[in-house]
């Protein structure tokens, strides 16, 4: 399960999963960034209001790049094909034409490197928020 906010819980056996994907400079303040994991998953990087968080790089409406998107002011990431909008942190659709949420993986920093770990869970159809605050 992940944490709101700060370190997710990570069991032993999920510790492994954590890969290293970027680092702080490489993704600045206001910015979206996409890396691919060793597993293949696409993945779209968020750095907004001092917190990073980890998306699928994958629109649920018609599996376009979200990090080709734009970052919004109130937290949502905008698809730049059909204007479908998710929240940073739970993947929760916040505009159509998505009907699914956007997965969420787990988060954090080991010094100035950001690593991504396994998928979060979805409890009653939502993911649970996986961030981590940029000191």
């Amino acid at each position: 399960m992940c944490a709101a906010s700060g370190l997710p819980y990570i069991r032993a056996d999920q510790e492994s999963a954590f890969e290293a994907v970027a680092s702080l400079q490489e993704l600045a303040e206001g910015a979206v960034l996409q890396r691919v994991r060793s597993t293949g998953d696409a993945i779209c990087l968020v750095r907004q209001n001092g917190e990073i968080s980890a998306l699928s790089d994958i629109c649920t409406h018609q599996h376009f790049s979200m990090s080709q998107g734009d970052l919004l002011e109130n937290g949502t990431l905008q698809c730049a094909w059909h204007g479908a909008r998710y929240d940073c942190r739970t993947g929760e659709v916040k505009q159509d034409p998505a009907t699914s949420p956007l997965p969420v993986f787990m988060v954090r920093l080991e010094g100035d490197t950001i690593l991504v770990g396994p998928r979060c869970e979805r409890i009653d159809g939502k993911y649970v928020a996986s961030t981590v605050r940029v000191k």
